[in-house]
């Protein structure tokens, strides 16, 4: 069966989709903990994030409906944190005074404008390659061997129990035309529990069939990455205007 709710548009044809994967890795990652480590209550430098982050997303052509969609999942956590943050100073007592002042306002929307641009990129990450590619992009910048072999194996199952969980749910629905008008709690239980057996035995069946094709705890790949100039002159670009703007962006100009 088809899936592609994970990495959906992996292979659109971008001057990013083409970059090496270890460049998409350290820029995503680099870029998430330089903009979290701007100090608290710094507004301005967050629009020049937005505006570096905005160009990358126009060049990898995602859709942004899809994008947003992404990120609407996650983004109760983030407001909840954010707004927590100015409560959770009302209550304390020796900040009732000051809890609800400008400055206070304004690491609350620091929390959430370091959290959106950190999620958007990891969303960016994980749509412009394949997981299996990433893992091997990470393998390249000395990742465990234990840790990749174990992330792609999960990575791997994920299809399987939503293989099965389609074709039992098809089965149930074959046999209970309509809505379940009782006993929906034992329905749905048999229903997991048949995920599971089925799950577990084909998962045997494809790590027999792994053994008896020389699998040894090594995953390989028919694209090996390949580091070229473009790509290292693409993650030191924005590197280097991502510590601009959090080394001389002028916190006075916000104030």
């Amino acid at each position: 069966m088809r899936h592609h709710f994970i990495d959906r548009y992996s292979d659109l044809n971008s001057p990013v989709h083409r970059l090496d994967p270890r460049v998409k890795i350290l820029l995503a990652f680099l870029g998430i903990l330089i903009v979290v480590s701007e100090p608290p209550g710094r507004l301005l430098p967050f629009a020049f994030y937005g505006g570096l982050l905005l160009v990358v997303l126009l060049l990898s052509r995602l859709p942004f409906a899809f994008l947003l969609k992404r990120y609407l999942i996650l983004s109760p956590f983030i407001v909840m944190a954010s707004v927590f943050y100015p409560v959770s100073l009302y209550f304390a007592e020796e900040t009732q005074a000051i809890a609800f002042h400008q400055e206070t306002i304004e690491v609350a929307l620091s929390i959430f404008l370091k959290a959106s641009l950190s999620l958007f990129l990891l969303i960016w990450l994980i749509s412009v390659e394949r997981f299996h590619i990433l893992l091997l992009g990470l393998r390249k910048l000395k990742m465990p061997k234990l840790v990749g072999t174990i992330s792609i194996l999960m990575y791997s199952y994920i299809f399987v129990f939503w293989d099965e969980a389609l074709k039992t749910t098809r089965a149930r629905e074959s046999r209970t035309p309509g809505k379940l008008q009782r006993i929906k709690l034992r329905t749905y239980a048999n229903q997991m529990a048949m995920i599971l057996l089925h799950s577990w035995e084909r998962s045997k069946t494809l790590h027999h069939a792994m053994l008896s094709r020389g699998f040894h705890g090594e995953f390989y790949s028919m694209r090996e990455p390949g580091l070229k100039k473009a790509d290292v002159l693409f993650l030191a670009l924005f590197l280097l205007l991502f510590l601009h703007i959090r080394l001389f962006t002028d916190p006075l100009f916000i104030q």
